[in-house]
Parts: structure tokens; C-alpha cells; sequence
């Protein structure tokens, strides 16, 4: 299963859950502007779920056979619990990617006579089959809470708590939420990283009191592929995809002198090197641009966050495209608190101000000094925007902020001006980011339209039943 998921999120990681957010340009070469501004086809290699789907079908074969296995449930239990907690996974990707999708729940075995054709099912009926199989996942795992020490590559009890809290987010269940992150914050024994160790939580996970949950990669068992975050965000062998937008960077330089973060998004080293004798300002990312600084393509602003400092210069050492062995987190404390706030904010029993703690918090340990008030962000939307944007720091490079805008429908309020001005201009579009169809109620749960991705044009040839069922406005 774990092996599954690795494949699942090498590159998806960053695909589905935080390029298309708006905070990212092209940069050296290879990257992909159909992915950057919206013109997704049911061509593009990460609109299939085969490798979603071969995962779940993994997870099905452990539900079914380890309650067979005789070895008692003492030892037994806690993989079963694994296999739900990782089924629910899967599930609640699908539904966050293509919105429907079908529900199997028996593992393929037999070719010849089993079901091949699966129609799609509701994300709403999908709610209850994702949070049953998290209850199971947890009354397998046991009662103790004590997992902050337990290893952070295999889903454990804290980790299926934090699943459960993200998808009651996404289903705006907003009270039962805050009593899910309540208990995660209070009686688990998970503690956000100290600020002298921020970084080291993602150069060596296992050790965090912070990570709940991260992806564990060895590239050396992987037949020499490397984690994805190089190649995007971070290459030690040529030209990184993509950086940072001049808006992002901008925001940035604001908070550059105390917030530690600054330098995870962006290599200040290497800024401050190759605009020597200049100081980096405001002004720095348009003359970069502009090639004031010599060779345009060498203007390239990596993603240090999972690289190890140089221990012989000012710099960083960035690993190659195809040894790269970053343990991505999914879940952290950080999360948890955040999405807590978000829930304060949204929920029957607000609390303005609680929320706007918990920001300040991260901040603080952050080292940046400058506190959010409720003066300054007077309303529900005043303060969700805060939430999501101090989120875009803290979670930059961990595939969250394309999720935090589809779970708050702030889609087009954040995207229409980056398509507007779209730095290449096959698709640039005077009317913003271009969903394509109606909302289908006011009440819809998750994206919609050219949020979603479309279905891949394999899914069609292989499935003659789903003929008819592309996320419109893509074509199948």
C-alpha cells in the first residue's frame, strides 16, 4: 500500500494540490502551462487514476484477507487499521481531484468474472463510506493517543484523526471538526517543532514532534527516481519548473528580516549572490525578470525547505532530480491548528479571536513579530483569507493551497487575477480563471466545472459505461 502511495504522490503531490493555486511561474524549461493556467484535457498525464485506484485495490485485498489470517488480532489489527486509514486516503484525493468517482471495495482478483465496469459515486455518498472507513481505521488502532513518537511513514491513530479532521473541512462539518482538531491538539502528544529546530522537521521527520504523517522516500528503492520536489521546485541537476509569482515574492521580501519561512520558500542566498551589490527588495524579482542580473533563465528562485544547508559556503545543497529523497509531510500539527482556526471562524460557535490566536501563534514560532487583530480583519471572510494566506507560507512546497481554496470556494477570487495577467499569453483571459459551468447548488461540496480535473481519456476506453460522464466542460 505504501508503495502504492508513493507512486500515487511523486509528482501529484504537487499537481493536484498546489500548482494551480496561483503562486507559481514558469521557469527554465519543461514546465507545463496547461497545468499552471487552467487548460487541463483529459490528456494531461495526472488527470489518471490508475495508480489512486491500484492503491485502493491494495488496501481492499488487506481488508479482506488479514481478518482471516490467524494470528490474533493484537497483531492483526494494527494493519488492518492501516489498510482503512489508507483506503480513506485514497478516497478523499479522488474526490478533491474529479469530484465522483467510483466506489470499489473488493479487491481485484480475479479478472475473468469480476465487476470491470464502475459507474461514479456522489462525492456526498462518498462521505459517509471515507468517515466509516476512519471510524474502523481508529477502533482497530486502539484507544491510546500517545503516537507522537510513533514513526512518521506508517498511518497511525493521530494520523487517521487528522484525515478525519480534513475531510469534515471539506464537507463544512465545521463543529464536528473543531471537536476532531480539539482532541488531536490536547490529547495527542504532538507539539508544533521548536523555532531553533523549524527546519530540521524536514530534513529528518522521524525525529519532529510536530509530523504526523510524511511520505518516506528512498530513491535507492525506487529503481533510481527521485521524489518530485527536486525536479519542480528544487533540482540539483539543471533548471528548476517553477517559482514563485513576483506577488508571492513581494509578500515575502515584507516578512524577509524576521520570518524564518522566508528562506524555505525561497533561496535568499542565492537571491543575495546574484544581485550583488544590490539589496534584495521589492524590486529585485521584475530586474531578475528583466535580465539585469546577467542570463535570464539563471534567475531561478528555488524551494530550499527540504535541502540541506551547505556546510562549507552560504547556500544550500540541492539534491539531483533522480536521487531526491524529501519525506513529504501530509499531515503536521501546524495543519491541524490552522484548519482549527478555519472551523472557529466557520463553525455554529464562533470565535474571531481565538482564530486570530492561533495565526499569531504560528507566527511566533515562525519568528515573525507582526500580529493579526481583529481590528484588521473584521469579518468571517476578513479572517478566512488570513487563515488561507498564512497557510500559503507555512505549507509552501507540501501540496495544500490548491485544497484550501477549493474547500472555501475562494477559487476565482484568488485566480482571476493571475489568469488575467498570465505570463504567457495563449492564456491570458480577461475574464479570470474561466470554471466553465455553472455552481451546480448553492450548497455544492468541493469543485465544480475546470476546478476539478477531467477524467482521463483512458478511463473512457476501458469503461464503456462512463460515456457520457465526463466533468463537463472537459471533453472525454
Amino acid at each position: 500500500m505504501y508503495g502504492g502511495l508513493q507512486t500515487v504522490l511523486q509528482n501529484n503531490w504537487f499537481y493536484w494540490g498546489e500548482l494551480r493555486s496561483g503562486v507559481y511561474r514558469s521557469r527554465g524549461t519543461a514546465w507545463d502551462s496547461n497545468l499552471l493556467y487552467n487548460g487541463l484535457t483529459s490528456g494531461s498525464g495526472s488527470s489518471s487514476w490508475n495508480n489512486l485506484y491500484a492503491t485502493i485495490y491494495r488496501a481492499n485485498a488487506a481488508i479482506k484477507h488479514i481478518p482471516q489470517m490467524s494470528l490474533g488480532s493484537t497483531t492483526t489489527d494494527p494493519y488492518l487499521a492501516q489498510a482503512y486509514a489508507m483506503r480513506a486516503l485514497m478516497y478523499f484525493y479522488a474526490i478533491r481531484v474529479w469530484g465522483d468517482v467510483p466506489m470499489i471495495t473488493e479487491p481485484l482478483e480475479n479478472v475473468s468474472s469480476q465487476e470491470r465496469y464502475y459507474g461514479r459515486t456522489s462525492v456526498m455518498d462518498l462521505k459517509s463510506f471515507i468517515l466509516g472507513d476512519l471510524e474502523k481505521a481508529m477502533n482497530a488502532f486502539g484507544p491510546s493517543t500517545t503516537a507522537g513518537s510513533s514513526t512518521k511513514y506508517y498511518l497511525t491513530r493521530g494520523a487517521a484523526m487528522a484525515i478525519k479532521l480534513d475531510v469534515l473541512m471539506w464537507y463544512k462539518e465545521y463543529d464536528q471538526a473543531l471537536a476532531v482538531a480539539n482532541d488531536l491538539i490536547k490529547n495527542y502528544d504532538y507539539e508544533l517543532q521548536p523555532s531553533n529546530t523549524y527546519k530540521s522537521m524536514f530534513l529528518d521527520p522521524s525525529t519532529s514532534p510536530e509530523m504526523i504523517f510524511n511520505l518516506y522516500w528512498n530513491y535507492e528503492e525506487e529503481d533510481g527516481k527521485g521524489f518530485g520536489y527536486a525536479q519542480e521546485i528544487a533540482s540539483g541537476s539543471n533548471t528548476i519548473r517553477y517559482h514563485p509569482t513576483e506577488a508571492m515574492y513581494k509578500e515575502l521580501i515584507i516578512r524577509k528580516d524576521e520570518d524564518m519561512r522566508t528562506s524555505m520558500v525561497m533561496d535568499t542566498f542565492f537571491i543575495k549572490n546574484k544581485i550583488t551589490p544590490d539589496a534584495m527588495d521589492e524590486f529585485t524579482y521584475a530586474k531578475g525578470h528583466n535580465g539585469d542580473y546577467g542570463n535570464v533563465a539563471e534567475f531561478q528562485i528555488k524551494c530550499p525547505k527540504f535541502s540541506e544547508l551547505n556546510s562549507t559556503s552560504d547556500g544550500y545543497v540541492y539534491m539531483k532530480n533522480a536521487e531526491c529523497n524529501t519525506r513529504m509531510p501530509i499531515y503536521r500539527l501546524a495543519d491541524v491548528m490552522l484548519l482549527k482556526a478555519e472551523a472557529l471562524v466557520l463553525g455554529t460557535n464562533k470565535d474571531f479571536q481565538g482564530a486570530i490566536d492561533i495565526v499569531n501563534e504560528i507566527r511566533e514560532r515562525a519568528g515573525w513579530s507582526k500580529e493579526a487583530t481583529l481590528a484588521e480583519y473584521p469579518t468571517a471572510h476578513d479572517l478566512l483569507k488570513l487563515i488561507i494566506d498564512e497557510r500559503t507560507v507555512e505549507f509552501w512546497g507540501e501540496g495544500k493551497h490548491w485544497f484550501d481554496l477549493v474547500r472555501n470556494d475562494l477559487v476565482k477570487e484568488y485566480l482571476d487575477d493571475y489568469i488575467i495577467n498570465a505570463n504567457d499569453e495563449d492564456y491570458k483571459n480577461e475574464l479570470g480563471f474561466d470554471i466553465g459551468v455553472q455552481k451546480p447548488s448553492a450548497d455544492h461540496i468541493g469543485g465544480y466545472g475546470r476546478i476539478l480535473w477531467p477524467l482521463n481519456q483512458d478511463v473512457f476506453r476501458k469503461n464503456p459505461s462512463m460515456h457520457g460522464h465526463q466533468n463537463p466542460p472537459y471533453e472525454e
